[in-house]
């Protein structure tokens, strides 16, 4: 591992992809910086930068190039991320030939110094052309939860809980486990904290939260006789498709708290007894702070996860948004036998605990440091 070296990381967020690429990667970023490290991002568009930088640490941010791409066509940023990695640029014309004779403009190699040791992706839209390109022109390792084809990188990372070995033939290096979840450092060496009775929920939906799940479960809990004295946590956001929905229940349901851009989330979640989480980072994070879950999936990519931490973890899950018709019911059902089993709730939380242990950020940095 070498410090002082840059990364140059390349990833998106909005409505249709939702935040989790931006907020893994900037814990990766966070990570780079305390081993003496430096980060750079690279975003495709506006939206994707604006919604990056809301989430940098008080000023301690990072820059942030923005391609003018298509997120949905890497190739489109290809350009641009040729223009930053470059470290080879065509000098300026030849001086005439000691005969007079005009030179030809050729390339000259430029003794200087790279800018960007590696590159870090993570999208789900890659092509193996577009990662072959990249791999041409600087080490690119690559963060990958859907097994879309065999991925040409120098570093592939899935951190699902048993990613088949065999399947990154063509990468350099693979990381594989969860030992390799990017959490943010609050997370890290956490011991979770249990209380016999259940005050507090905390329900995370992801950024936009299309199918209205938690208003819809938010509701329940607050008319439900088995939840009337509990305190109602929803994360929101900018992105929330339904944020003045839940702004205008949260007036006129006091046990209704809303959360927006939480600094603190590892906090937040250790003043919880009980959490309802889509599959994808908040649920790691849930594991690393130990806070007994229910976990529901709502896109392809999050279906292995959901799967994973119900058979290494026990997290139950209620189903899949876009297949199971009572999912609140699911939820409510779930949610009260674990409010009722205290024992239950402690034997959760342990084993949701030990399966994370939150410096998996740390890890992958320090693998691309060493690239």
């Amino acid at each position: 591992m070498k410090p002082g070296r840059t990364i140059l990381i390349y990833a998106d967020g909005n409505t249709d992809i939702a935040t989790g690429h931006l907020m893994r990667c900037l814990s990766v970023a966070c990570a780079l910086r305390e081993l003496g490290g430096r980060a750079e991002f690279a975003v495709s568009d506006e939206t994707s930068a604006n919604l990056l930088t809301s989430f940098f640490p008080e000023k301690n941010g990072f820059p942030v190039h923005v391609l003018h791409a298509d997120y949905r066509k890497p190739e489109t940023a290809l350009e641009g991320l040729t223009r930053l990695l470059s470290h080879a640029p065509d000098g300026p014309a030849l001086p005439p030939a000691a005969d007079g004779t005009k030179r030809e403009n050729f390339p000259q190699k430029r003794f200087l110094p790279e800018r960007f040791s590696a590159l870090l992706i993570d999208s789900y839209f890659v092509t193996q052309d577009f990662l072959e390109a990249l791999r041409s022109m600087a080490k690119t390792a690559y963060i990958d939860d859907l097994y879309a084809f065999d991925y040409p990188a120098d570093l592939v990372i899935n951190y699902d809980f048993a990613p088949p070995e065999m399947f990154y033939s063509k990468a350099g290096k693979a990381l594989l486990g969860c030992s390799f979840t990017p959490l943010r450092a609050q997370f890290s060496g956490l011991a979770p904290v249990f209380r016999e009775r259940v005050a507090d929920v905390l329900i995370s939906t992801g950024g936009t939260d299309a199918w209205n799940v938690a208003g819809k479960l938010a509701s329940a809990l607050l008319t439900a006789p088995e939840s009337k004295s509990w305190r109602i946590h929803v994360l929101t956001g900018p992105m929330h498709t339904h944020r003045k929905a839940l702004q205008a229940l949260a007036v006129s349901q006091t046990r209704l708290i809303l959360h927006e851009n939480v600094k603190d989330m590892a906090g937040l979640m250790r003043t919880c007894d009980l959490a309802v989480s889509a599959a994808g980072t908040t649920l790691y994070e849930l594991c690393a702070a130990g806070v007994p879950s229910v976990s529901f999936t709502m896109a392809d990519n999050q279906l292995p996860c959901a799967r994973d931490m119900e058979r290494f973890a026990g997290v139950p899950c209620a189903g899949d948004v876009r297949s199971t018709p009572d999912l609140t019911g699911r939820f409510l059902s779930l949610l009260f036998s674990l409010a009722e089993d205290p024992q239950k709730r402690s034997s959760l939380s342990r084993s949701m605990h030990a399966a994370i242990d939150g410096k998996g950020a740390e890890r992958i940095a320090r693998e691309l440091l060493a690239l």
